[in-house]
């Protein structure tokens, strides 16, 4: 596996989830257990803006950084608008693959430590992004699942 193909992943899953969620939307009640898509959209933007990104940077910076678990599960997001989050989460999702494009191997190497999952390199952690969306688009699978009954 080439050090970009989870960079492709991820930038792959995000267009899956948005796509998803953008089909979805259609329907103003669909949830996704206690969350309506619009929280759904602003809580991975929110993730990648304030857990993923400063993050990985934290991480291939060298400072092997110690990061406790991450939520946002009780943020209020109704201010948010669905299409708004998504652009962010593109945005946020963009810079951070661009930025650990400039990584060589040595800086994609370095680790931090998690609480969860123990050491952590920048691509470890690009995989535990991967998994987030992934969580999610079978949620959304799930909700698509039932529509169509």
């Amino acid at each position: 596996m080439s050090d970009d193909d989870i960079l492709e992943r991820l930038t792959n899953s995000q267009r899956l989830v948005t796509v998803m969620l953008q089909i979805s939307a259609e329907d103003s009640s669909a949830r996704v257990g206690a969350w309506n898509l619009r929280d759904i959209a602003a809580h991975l933007a929110a993730t990648e803006r304030e857990c993923y990104e400063p993050r990985i940077r934290a991480i291939a910076s060298g400072e092997n950084p110690s990061f406790d678990i991450y939520t946002n599960d009780d943020t209020d997001f109704s201010g948010i608008q669905l299409e708004n989050a998504l652009d962010e989460w593109s945005a946020s999702r963009e810079r951070l693959i661009a930025y650990v494009r400039t990584l060589d191997g040595d800086r994609r190497a370095l680790t931090g430590h998690h609480l969860k999952y123990g050491d952590v390199s920048v691509d470890r952690y690009l995989e535990i992004a991967l998994e987030h969306d992934r969580n999610h688009l079978r949620g959304l699978e799930r909700l698509a699942g039932q529509r169509t009954r």
